[in-house]
C-alpha cells in the first residue's frame, strides 16, 4: 500500500513537472494536491475492498454453507441472523 502511494505521488510529481506553463498560470496548487489526494482516497478504497471486504464475505459464505449443509440449516440462518444484528 505504500509502495502504491509512494509510486502515485511520483507519478503525479512527474505529471505536473511536464505540464505547459498555462496550465501552472490558470489553476492554484490547491486544485492539483486535492486531485492527488482524492486519488490516494480511491487507493485507500480498492485496496480496504479487495484486502478486507471480500475475504471477509468468502470466509462467512463458506462458514454458513457449511454449517447449514453438514450441521442444519436452522444453524446456517442463526448464524446468518447473528451477522446481520453485528453489521
Amino acid at each position: 500500500m505504500e509502495c502504491l502511494m509512494r509510486n502515485l505521488k511520483e507519478h503525479a510529481l512527474r505529471h505536473i513537472i511536464t505540464l505547459l506553463m498555462d496550465f501552472h498560470s490558470n489553476n492554484s496548487s490547491g486544485k492539483v494536491l486535492e486531485v492527488i489526494v482524492l486519488g490516494e482516497r480511491y487507493i485507500y478504497l480498492i485496496d480496504s475492498l479487495i484486502l478486507d471486504l471480500i475475504p471477509s464475505a468468502i470466509n462467512i459464505i463458506t462458514f454458513v454453507v457449511y454449517f447449514s449443509h453438514f450441521i442444519n440449516a436452522y444453524i446456517g440462518l442463526i448464524i446468518i441472523d447473528i451477522i446481520i444484528i453485528y453489521i
